[in-house]
């Protein structure tokens, strides 16, 4: 199988979300030019909006006050900062009598009186200074009061600054009649051409305060600037997605290669694997049965219990480990003579719940005559009730159970008492106290004692020496499991051992 590095699984990593997102940007781009559009339209109504609302307080406060003679009250008024603002860029009066001022000063040579292409709305009226050499008109508002005018010539420069904004020349702004006969465009804004430009798109809006209709335009720029944007927010969000994609499959492989996450990949790929220990009747020198003791297989690395156990049980990966253990084990039965069985370790947690009991129905109850289980006393039992039911619903079926490690974990005798468990295991704790003057060989014979009297099954493991075998015999235990006899192997090298041990007890004999 191809095995691609993890420097150019990185790389791929990090670039891939770039690369797409650059991709998308042709996508995206023509949306995002909508929206900027939208945005704009939006700007230039609100800016309307305010300018309107401004202009109209100021020229009804001014008109209120002007008394049409250019006099001292009407100069300070056409001059006043309040009604001279930023909206305006001049105003001034045309008389009746033919005289004139301004806010220069002088009037200026100002005609208003071709009304009929002027957008009028009673007293007040729109038109624009006359246009010249092809430049921009300005927009003239003025009021008629009898044959006096007042008007004033506004500012266009608020339309090219928000025009400019964000991009220069994306946008065209016009202003036409709401009648949709007239097609009279009054004050174009921006550069005309976008009007004409392929793939082109335009908004229009309505100002009822002034009867007119604005339009904004927007083309290829506008395109372009999308499309840069797209690509340049792209390029963060995709080298952003691609730190995260890279420090995460980081992080995964550390996790993998991390105890954990080696274990759980042990499980993916079928690594654990049961050693089988054979089990001696040291009065008959027979092989009566084995304990299935599980071993990593990691590649050409054979990884003891030792190593992982304690840490599987508080990662609650013993249950699929214990599952994966003894299909395995189940499949190897063939293998054993019939009259041999094969002892599997399980803790708390198999019998607390139906683990073990569900397993089994799923494997149709194999073998309840040569399977059978060790509980181990390593974590307390805490729900004897349902424990007892599982073992006892077991037992129906014709399973056998045995506790092992006893006297050395949480139970012992009570639970010998409460789950009706008949076999138990003597610790290697214990049997190494044999030939010593250590304390614990007091519990030992005590243990063998209990067993004695109770008609226990007993099988002592951990024998190393012929030693501790003689002992053990001479108390009444004869099931023996450790070295002594056999080291814990693999089931092809079992059965050359089986096969070595048969021949040189027939030899014997």
């Amino acid at each position: 199988m191809l095995r691609i590095s993890s420097v150019w699984i990185s790389l791929l990593l990090f670039t891939l979300p770039i690369v797409a997102s650059q991709s998308l940007g042709l996508w995206l781009a023509k949306p995002l030019a909508n929206y900027l559009l939208e945005q704009k339209v939006a700007e230039i109504k609100q800016a309307l909006e305010e300018r309107h609302k401004e202009l109209d307080t100021a020229l009804t406060e001014q008109l209120a006050q002007f008394d049409f003679d250019c006099g001292p009250t009407d100069m300070a008024l056409l001059r006043d900062p309040r009604y001279y603002s930023a909206h305006i860029r001049l105003q001034g009066l045309t008389l009746a009598s033919g005289a004139s001022c301004s806010s220069l000063g002088p009037g200026l040579p100002i005609v208003i009186t071709n009304y009929q292409d002027d957008i009028r709305l009673g007293n007040f009226g729109l038109t624009a200074t006359p246009a010249k050499f092809n430049t921009e008109q300005d927009l003239v508002a003025y009021y008629q009061s009898g044959e006096n005018i007042a008007y004033w010539v506004l500012d266009n420069s608020w339309s090219h600054q928000l025009l400019q904004h964000p991009c220069a020349n994306c946008f065209y702004l016009e202003f036409s009649e709401q009648d949709p006969e007239v097609t009279t465009t009054y004050f174009p804004r921006g550069d005309k051409t976008i009007k004409s430009e392929e793939g082109r798109r335009s908004m229009s809006f309505t100002d009822p305060a002034v009867l007119t209709r604005q339009t904004v335009w927007a083309g290829k720029a506008l395109n372009q600037y999308a499309l840069q944007q797209v690509r340049l927010y792209g390029l963060w969000a995709g080298t952003l997605l691609g730190v995260v994609l890279t420090t995460g499959y980081w992080l995964l492989r550390n996790y993998r290669r991390s105890l954990k996450g080696l274990l759980q990949a042990g499980l993916a790929r079928q690594q654990f694997i049961p050693f089988y220990q054979p089990v001696v009747d040291s009065q008959s020198g027979q092989v009566v049965g084995f304990e299935a003791l599980l071993r990593w297989q990691r590649g050409n690395e054979l990884i003891p219990p030792g190593a992982f156990i304690d840490y599987a049980e508080e990662q609650d990966l013993i249950l699929p480990m214990t599952s994966q253990l003894l299909e395995k084990v189940i499949a190897d039965l063939p293998r054993l003579a019939p009259n041999q069985w094969v002892s599997v370790n399980i803790v708390a947690a198999h019998l607390e719940q139906s683990h073990l009991h569900d397993l089994l129905q799923r494997h149709q109850w194999p073998s309840p005559a040569r399977l059978t289980f060790e509980l181990t006393e390593r974590k307390p039992i805490i729900d004897i009730g349902a424990a007892s039911n599982q073992i006892s619903a077991l037992q129906a079926k014709g399973y056998h159970f045995k506790l092992d490690d006893f006297g050395t974990g949480y139970g012992g005798f009570a639970y010998l008492q409460s789950l009706g468990i008949r076999q138990i295991k003597i610790d290697k704790m214990f049997v190494d106290t044999i030939g010593t003057d250590d304390l614990k060989r007091s519990v030992l014979d005590a243990t063998i004692a209990f067993g004695r009297e109770s008609g226990m099954e007993m099988i002592a493991e951990g024998a190393e020496r012929q030693e501790q075998v003689d002992y053990l015999q001479r108390h009444g235990v004869h099931l023996i499991q450790g070295y002594v006899y056999a080291a814990p192997m693999p089931l092809n090298k079992l059965t050359l051992w089986l096969l070595a041990w048969q021949q040189h007890h027939s030899k014997a004999a």
